[in-house]
């Protein structure tokens, strides 16, 4: 494959006559003459994308190039669906997933220029203690919550990822990591607060916002913050990284974190539209692209009012990756050329192509990838991986061992016990207890190794052998644990010691004892009385509760899932769903025992909540 890694001059000459190829953009202006370095590298881009396409068992893709601020090619390559094989067409929609973040940040500019919003206001000040306590789920005082950090958040904190907001963390008390403005972490719901502040200020949802200012402006017809009821028949499926296509996922509330439906071209125009300071003042677009934290200082890497910022050989370039781990996607844009690419992947593993594709279609360095880690397609991860996908369980003996002692730092018992559970997910449950059974036989002392291989079969729905694991799991993490009281009891505290330093950290039974308590939910029943489920019942924004003859049922208006599905009561008050380990629903009383909302508890800590419709 040939490389362009070094060859920036030669792409900006040839690229003035793409015109002449794709022309799809700017099919109304007179044809250009081609010539030779134009055609060789339209020649290289047709041949190497599908290329690491197949590689990198990337479903499909859509690619579009900028050249002096507008978008001069582009082509959709693939299939929409590995099942149907329906081809990727220009008019395919993606998820843009964390692209979304940059296009919010640029209205969220327009506004600041217009007065509408100020960036160094504490996000605070725009809410009543009420609307904080709703959006923290706790009272503003609780203890262990930094109020004070809280109070001085800003929407300049929350684009350049410098709030300490979490980014889907969660617990008892809102975490706040730092002192806001003191360092980078990225984050979700700091773009989320603020997405709350924008709507209150401009007294409109934040896609009417959006719409208006941006995608209206910039032609970006196919763009969407919430689901329309075209995309049904154009939008891409995302697929794991066994290449299975997974339903849909339909916003019916937006969300400028992550929300954006897009195609290339579309999000091609955005990012020609920051290279060329549409809407934006000359310095508010400079303020924008100023950095304002830093990120990795060893790689030359800082973040922006929205985006992340790069220098390499090339010049300064911003840049963002989106992950919905079933969409993958990468810009970078050179603002002194005006220069840059947009791709946006149906895949897993489309991320996995990002360093060569890059190089490949513009000369540039994807120094995000690099800071990210992600792996490439031809890391020992995916090879080995797809070589258990294409061979079966019997490769997880052959080869593991192997891989385990050639790259070491790589197959860590975590690493081999998140790829069991990919395996176990995506239905591959041989392969998943295979790759779990050899964490539990390289060290039978390893609570997680146990407890790992527990969950695999309480996903399967074998909950007796789950129970034992778990139960196994727990034998061995008190024993651990009396051994170390004890250490500490004699003095043991020898720094010299030779120990691996994780044997010493205390294991977190919260995970065994939330799938247990699912467990006994099912071998345990709770009956709950009829009119109780019926005071239930009702709509709680994009939760939804029905009362039939057998119990309780639910639905979620914005999930992939379109059916109702019957709850299993842990109580009066605490309902689960078969199947969904990870998950469970709290409803909340006032005074007079009305339900008020609903509380959806997550196994990772998270919580979210939705409020019973009037």
């Amino acid at each position: 494959m040939k490389s362009h890694s070094s060859d920036l001059a030669r792409w900006l000459v040839a690229a003035v006559s793409f015109v002449v190829i794709a022309g799809a953009v700017a099919a109304s202006e007179p044809p250009l003459k081609a010539d030779e370095a134009a055609t060789v590298l339209i020649s290289d881009l047709e041949s190497t994308i599908p290329e690491l396409m197949k590689k990198g068992r990337v479903p499909g893709l859509q690619v579009a190039l900028v050249r002096d601020g507008k978008v001069i090619w582009h082509k959709s390559l693939g299939v929409t669906n590995t099942d149907t094989q329906d081809p990727v067409t220009d008019q395919t929609i993606f998820e843009a997933a964390s692209l979304t973040k940059p296009l919010f940040a640029y209205a969220v500019m327009m506004l600041a220029q217009e007065g509408v919003l100020d960036l160094d206001t504490p996000l605070i000040t725009h809410f009543s203690t009420e609307e904080i306590e709703g959006f923290l789920g706790h009272p503003i005082d609780k203890e262990g919550f930094h109020r004070d950090w809280a109070e001085v958040i800003t929407p300049r904190q929350v684009l350049s990822h410098s709030a300490g907001t979490p980014h889907g963390e969660g617990g008892d008390v809102y975490p706040l990591f730092f002192e806001p403005g003191t360092e980078y972490k990225y984050s979700a719901a700091g773009y989320y607060w603020l997405q709350m502040a924008v709507a209150k200020l401009t007294g409109e949802p934040v896609e009417t916002t959006i719409q208006k200012r941006v995608l209206d402006p910039l032609g970006m017809t196919h763009s969407c913050l919430v689901w329309r009821d075209d995309y049904e028949n154009t939008m891409a499926n995302g697929h794991n990284m066994f290449g299975q296509p997974q339903a849909f996922r339909k916003y019916t509330e937006p969300h400028a974190a992550a929300s954006l439906y897009t195609t290339a071209v579309d999000y091609a125009r955005f990012v020609c539209a920051v290279l060329n300071g549409e809407g934006l003042e000359r310095e508010t677009l400079k303020e924008m692209l100023t950095p304002q934290i830093t990120v990795d200082e060893d790689l030359g890497l800082t973040w922006t009012l929205g985006f992340g910022m790069q220098d390499d050989a090339n010049g300064p370039a911003f840049w963002q990756w989106g992950d919905y781990g079933i969409f993958r996607n990468y810009i970078l844009a050179y603002p002194e050329q005006k220069l840059g690419v947009v791709y946006l992947a149906n895949s897993f593993l489309g991320l996995s192509i990002c360093h060569e594709l890059i190089s490949e279609t513009i000369g540039g360095r994807a120094l995000g990838m690099t800071f990210l880690e992600y792996r490439q397609y031809d890391s020992p991860l995916a090879t080995f991986s797809w070589a258990v996908q294409d061979r079966g369980p019997e490769a997880v003996d052959e080869l593991l061992p192997k891989m385990k002692a050639e790259y070491p730092d790589e197959f860590t018992a975590g690493l081999i016990g998140w790829l069991g559970r990919e395996f176990n997910d995506a239905g591959m449950t041989d392969e998943g207890i295979a790759l779990l059974e050899f964490n539990v036989k390289e060290d039978r002392q390893s609570p997680g190794a146990h407890a790992d291989l527990a969950r695999a079969y309480l996903d399967q729905g074998d909950r007796e052998t789950a129970r034992r694991y778990y139960e196994k799991a727990l034998v061995i993490a008190e024993k651990a644990s009396a051994e170390a009281a004890a250490d500490a009891v004699d003095g043991d505290t020898d720094e010299d010691s030779d120990e691996d330093s994780d044997d010493d950290e205390v294991f977190d039974t919260a995970p065994i004892e939330w799938a247990m308590d699912y467990i006994k939910a099912f071998d345990e029943p709770v009956t709950v009385p009829a009119d109780h489920l019926q005071n239930l019942a009702g709509d709680y924004d994009t939760r939804h509760f029905q009362l039939r003859e057998d119990g309780l049922y639910y639905i979620r208006g914005d999930a992939a899932t379109k059916e109702f599905r019957k709850l299993t009561p842990m109580s009066r008050d605490m309902f689960l769903i078969e199947g969904l380990v990870y998950f469970r629903m709290q409803f909340e009383f006032d005074d007079e025992g009305r339900p008020t909302k609903v509380v959806g508890h997550y196994d990772n800590g998270y919580r979210d909540q939705s409020i019973r419709d009037q």
